[in-house]
């Protein structure tokens, strides 16, 4: 059943574990496989190394690359958004401005206001792909990877009306953990994991056919088990506050809320968080580990394994090869969740099968967890509008909706201070 798919920001790492997935789906033989990249260096790399994972697997996998994706969008099938924009430096330079207002960031992919920085670089560029593949390939199923993954995937569908499905997976860390604490299998257990990315939370844990959930989380609070909760500190304190059990890494969670990354906490350290930087050495030993998987001068065989991630997974009972099941995405809410508004890209899980992605219903969450989705669904929205737009004060206002913004003025200030240091990424904003 030979396909195309176009991945757009094919410098990203994702792009080795999509091409991996395709090269193993032995139902996508033959199918085509573009490459898009502005950068030049991140293209030809990225194009080498894929190009030689096809030649080493022996698969007939054809690969296309270029730079402008209209040149090859054109009668795609699947077209996955993977783009970052001025990664990763400009994220650097966005980490040590809030930082500098007392405000630190351990992933900075979201919020706070180096991710919602980021998603003011991302946003403009996700509305012109959606539109481009409207228009030159209208009968594509968009899947985005790309963060702030709520807001880009709403800003997709919002302008360019095709179907997007956003993928994480930062919510299998909570099963994971979970799983642990039951000693059981992780694929024997179903949790529940309702909200927006990065920001989700545990309604019902599914284990031999009953919900262990309340009684999991009660243990954690018997006597003895303070070392369970030492290590998902952050969760711990969401839930005695909400009494709803949050689910997702430590460190996205945490850039949440206003009390967990500040100097008091020596910016995260007392809560076992770090800051993630990329030095100048970094970034430049990461191009030579790709240049050396481009070249041959280093083996291929561990790009070629599973990669971990669903999307090749999900295309697949999209398109009846494999069997239909649950998966957790980001659609539109449309009524599964009876307290959000429709629009809303809520993650949870979705029904995925030649008849397509049918989220489950939800009903109403509880009034604490509404209150906090609500807020960050508006800040989704006022984000999209400032991005596309340029205007400064709708960027001002979304971004003094986030839960680690102080005051307007300090908020107006780093917001000025982002758009001075990172200006070549914000045309929107030059005037």
């Amino acid at each position: 059943m030979p396909k195309k798919f176009t991945i757009i920001g094919a410098g990203s790492k994702f792009s080795f574990g999509i091409a991996a997935d395709l090269i193993r789906e032995p139902a996508f033989a033959d199918s085509t496989l573009a490459l898009v990249d502005p950068s030049e260096q991140a293209l030809d790399t990225s194009t080498r190394i894929v190009k030689r994972m096809v030649e080493t697997a022996g698969s007939s996998l054809t690969i296309e690359s270029s730079s402008n994706r209209r040149d090859v969008i054109a009668d795609s099938d699947y077209v996955l958004n993977s783009i970052a924009v001025g990664e990763p430096f400009a994220r650097e330079r966005d980490v040590e401005i809030g930082e500098r207002y007392g405000i630190y960031q351990p992933t900075s992919q979201t919020v706070g206001p180096a991710g919602y920085c980021r998603g003011l670089r991302v946003l403009p560029h996700a509305v012109d792909i959606a539109r481009d593949t409207a228009e030159r390939a209208p009968n594509a199923t968009i899947i985005d990877l790309a963060n702030p993954l709520a807001a880009v995937c709403r800003s997709m569908i919002r302008e360019g009306g095709l179907p997007v499905i956003g993928l994480c997976e930062q919510w299998a860390f909570t099963k994971r953990f979970f799983a642990r604490v039951l000693n059981a299998d992780p694929d024997s257990l179903e949790l529940l994991s309702v909200g927006t990315n990065h920001l989700t939370w545990a309604l019902g844990l599914e284990h031999e056919g009953r919900d262990v959930l309340p009684e999991l989380i009660d243990a954690f609070y018997q006597p003895g088990n303070e070392d369970l909760l030492a290590e998902v500190p952050v969760s711990d304190h969401v839930y005695r506050a909400f009494g709803v059990w949050p689910t997702g890494t430590e460190d996205h969670i945490a850039e949440f809320f206003n009390d967990f990354l500040t100097p008091e906490t020596n910016g995260g350290a007392d809560f076992g968080m770090s800051i993630r930087h990329t030095s100048e050495a970094q970034w430049e030993d990461r191009w030579k580990e790709r240049e050396a998987l481009a070249s041959g001068d280093a083996p291929i065989d561990d790009l070629l394994g599973p990669s971990g991630e669903n999307a090749v997974d999900i295309i697949a009972m999209l398109e009846g090869i494999h069997p239909p099941g649950f998966e957790m995405v980001n659609i539109p809410n449309n009524g599964l969740i009876d307290n959000l508004p429709d629009h809303a890209i809520v993650e949870l899980p979705a029904h995925v099968g030649p008849l397509g992605v049918r989220g489950l219903k939800v009903g109403p969450l509880p009034d604490a967890v509404r209150e906090i989705l609500s807020a960050r669904i508006t800040q989704q929205e006022l984000h999209i509008d400032a991005a596309i737009s340029g205007d400064r004060n709708l960027a001002v206002r979304g971004l003094y909706f986030d839960a680690q913004i102080p005051s307007v003025d300090t908020g107006a200030k780093i917001l000025g201070e982002s758009l001075a240091a990172n200006a070549e990424f914000y045309p929107k904003f030059a005037n």
